[in-house]
């Protein structure tokens, strides 16, 4: 998990703190970025996407990895008439909604960070769109402490705090990765990464495919590393991962590729010998089926517009499928 919080290079952090009185909602539109949110004192619901709403409550923690529209509100009749907002990406002391003069019901600590746009559809089709860690779920005191750690670090500046902001962050990413949630009767099963690092063979076989890229894997291989038939091992790989084992290989070397390409500015033959091609026309072509555009194209592609973001075909991601509180 480290390996793929590294890929994903968080940046620029934003907290403030939101409050609530009375009877409120909001509802803001899809933002695309990750962010996160800590529910300090009170309780209050959301809502995100067309999902059912659920109770956030003191100490409990939210991440959204691509951060999509969602309701927030005080109580779940006032959810069905929210106030339409847009998140602002400015630094302000507290967010207040509802009544403004009374003493606040709730209370929490929403933020924002970014992902490097080269992988930033990776996370998110490897985690669920919501991933919500209840205040006595293991790791919670520790999300607790690093998401307070970011509020004080992004509202009171201090010399090296960009430095700190963005490794408290993937601490908190890689703490979130680490979830498991609790069982629930009649609960659709977890899949994607989360369920992979949760099983004990499919967690070996994902370390040893990250930990050593450039190896020529096969499935015999790796089913033999974690003890596992070769059809065994790709069945129960396809079910947790929901991608087969191959092409999860593949897309995880094309991910370092585009890291390599963008950020290294490594010759086209020192990037095809880092993940394991023998020849730069071999990854030449696999790169270019894979993402749409030749590593040379990709490598050259502008980075000076104002955002610093680009478009990244999703294709590039690791999957087929799949600013809290502004």
């Amino acid at each position: 998990m480290a390996a793929i919080v590294a890929l994903l290079r968080p940046r620029t952090v934003l907290s403030k703190f939101v409050s609530g009185a009375g009877s409120w909602a909001v509802q803001y539109p899809n933002y695309g970025h990750p962010s996160f949110a800590l529910m300090l004192e009170g309780a209050c619901w959301l809502s995100v996407e067309s999902a059912e709403p659920f109770l956030m409550e003191a100490g409990d923690y939210v991440l959204l990895p691509a951060t999509p529209g969602f309701r927030m509100g005080s109580d779940l009749d006032a959810l069905e008439r929210p106030t339409l907002r847009v998140a602002e990406a400015t630094p302000v002391g507290e967010v207040r909604h509802g009544i403004q003069e009374d003493e606040a019901a709730v209370r929490m600590l929403g933020g924002y960070f970014l992902f490097d746009p080269t992988n930033a559809p990776l996370l998110v089709g490897l985690l669920p769109t919501v991933v919500h860690i209840k205040a006595n779920d293991p790791g919670a005191e520790r999300l607790t402490w690093i998401a307070r750690a970011i509020g004080e670090e992004s509202t009171t500046p201090r010399a090296g705090g960009d430095a700190i902001l963005t490794r408290l962050v993937e601490v908190m990413l890689i703490e979130a990765m680490r979830w498991r949630p609790a069982p629930v009767h009649d609960a659709a099963p977890l899949a994607g990464l989360l369920a992979g690092l949760a099983d004990a063979r499919m967690s070996k076989a994902l370390r040893l495919i990250h930990e050593d890229v450039s190896r020529r894997w096969t499935i015999e291989a790796l089913g033999d590393a974690v003890g596992m038939s070769r059809a065994a091992f790709a069945a129960r790989f396809m079910q947790v991962l929901g991608v087969p084992p191959m092409e999860y290989v593949l897309r995880w070397r094309m991910a370092l590729a585009k890291d390599m390409l963008w950020h290294d500015g490594l010759s086209l033959g020192e990037v095809a010998h880092g993940i394991g091609y023998q020849s730069a026309s071999a990854f030449s072509a696999a790169f270019s089926r894979s993402v749409g555009v030749s590593p040379s194209a990709f490598a050259r592609a502008d980075r000076t517009t104002a955002s610093g973001d680009r478009p990244v075909p999703v294709e590039a991601s690791l999957t087929t499928n799949n600013e809290m509180g502004a």
